[in-house]
């Protein structure tokens, strides 16, 4: 078992010479293995070898004889220990989360709370099995098929070329002391359902299923690295450092095109499942937008596609708004003269009522001068290429009649200067934010 164990760990070289290693010592039989492994390498690596133990609170005395017995091992063998007592089924409920997720996320909290090069995790290849039927049954994508990494960051899984019972067979044979949880045998685990129902089966149909998942998962592993790889190389043609190109985009096939989309939205720290991806693909070839989380949103138009945080603020914008009646002769004049350009004037007699500034809202229509058609603001705002999220700040201007004009835009075909106008309404706004 050692040739696998050395063999994995040169591939992915996961050990140098004079590391701190901190293992993850549940006391069970894949970490105890991971510990007698690393001891009998102790001195030829010359390794500072420390151990964390959590004791979840759950199983009462068993839990804590486990914990005892982690502390006796390490005491043994010379090996640093740190414990860390949490009650996980009430403390999980407190926080929303699953009791085997809180768990993980409370055992890599404590584990990265203490110094060392390496940590050391007994994940295993029955456990690298068990994590890629558990996504298949879940869903998830060929760079969830590649199973548990082994390394990420610090952390190090040198046993995922061997087998639960690989190691269990070892300790047993070589007489060597290790925990069993009695939870183990619970089917109330999603993972205790695959590993005591799920994988008999396949036992049964061929003894060497293990490794033939192996094989598969390595596989996969050096197919999804080729895609990644050529994503990152296509990268430098499609992004500008803030949008992605479309038409560039779709030059690559799809397996690229996805791993393209996914690193992008990492780059904001956004996770994308399978239907966020299949939704962003579709704005390839028609502009629009998709949702991705809360007021974060994927939009398009007919040159890039990007990320922004629409949030609908138009409640919070008041506007200030100044108005200047000229005659026709002046307005020329101060044209001419001053070379000035306005972003909104009309024909102040066909104004109708009293003139009304605010955002948009659902429904909006508008007629732009010299058009001869009527659009709502949306199809006009899409027309402009004016960004989604800057849409609600956007001056409208009404009169009782309707809308006469969108403010540094356009003015409305009702209101329009034309050579019958005799007095022009020239109106300066601006936005006070009162957040």
């Amino acid at each position: 078992m050692n040739d696998k164990i050395f063999k994995t760990i040169n591939k992915y070289n996961l050990l140098s010479k004079n590391d701190t290693v901190l293992i993850g010592l549940s006391g069970g039989a894949d970490s105890v293995f991971l510990a007698e492994f690393l001891l009998s390498i102790r001195n030829e690596y010359n390794l500072t070898l420390k151990a964390a133990h959590i004791e979840h609170g759950i199983r009462g005395e068993e839990s804590l004889s486990d914990c005892r017995f982690v502390e006796r091992f390490c005491e043994e063998n010379n090996i640093e220990c740190f414990t860390l007592h949490i009650h996980a089924a009430e403390e999980s409920k407190a926080v929303g989360l699953g009791v085997e997720e809180y768990s993980r996320n409370r055992r890599y909290e404590f584990f990265n709370s203490i110094e060392c090069d390496k940590i050391a995790t007994a994940h295993n290849l029955t456990d690298n099995i068990e994590t890629l039927l558990f996504r298949l049954a879940r869903g998830t994508s060929i760079k969830g098929l590649c199973g548990i990494p082994a390394v990420r960051g610090k952390i190090i899984r040198p046993l995922l070329s061997i087998s639960g019972k690989e190691i269990r067979d070892y300790l047993n044979s070589n007489h060597i002391k290790y925990c069993v949880d009695s939870t183990n045998s619970s089917g109330d685990y999603s993972r205790n359902h695959i590993r005591n129902n799920i994988l008999p089966l396949f036992g049964q149909l061929n003894n060497e299923y293990e490794n033939m998942f192996l094989r598969f998962i390595e596989s996969v592993n050096e197919d999804s690295e080729f895609i990644e790889n050529s994503a990152n190389q296509a990268m430098s043609s499609v992004y500008d450092g803030k949008t992605l190109d479309i038409e560039e985009l779709k030059k690559y096939p799809v397996a690229i095109r996805k791993r393209i989309i996914i690193n992008y939205f990492s780059f904001y720290n956004l996770k994308l499942n399978e239907f966020h991806l299949s939704e962003i693909l579709k704005l390839l070839y028609k502009p629009s937008k998709t949702q991705i989380s809360g007021n974060i949103y994927a939009l398009s138009n007919k040159k890039s596609l990007r990320i922004a945080d629409v949030v609908n603020t138009a409640k919070n914008v008041s506007y200030i708004s100044e108005t200047e009646i000229l005659s026709a002769a002046d307005f020329l004049n101060k044209c001419e003269l001053c070379g000035k350009k306005f972003d909104f004037y009309c024909d102040c007699d066909k104004i109708v009522g009293n003139i009304i500034v605010r955002s948009r809202e659902e429904g909006d229509k508008i007629s732009p001068a010299n058009r001869g058609c009527t659009k709502t603001l949306k199809k006009l705002f899409n027309e402009l290429e004016i960004p989604v999220e800057a849409r609600s700040q956007i001056p409208v201007l009404t009169d009782d009649n309707g809308i006469i004009g969108i403010y540094g835009y356009c003015v409305d075909e009702r209101v329009k200067t034309d050579e019958s106008t005799k007095n022009i309404l020239i109106i300066n706004v601006s936005a006070e934010d009162n957040t």
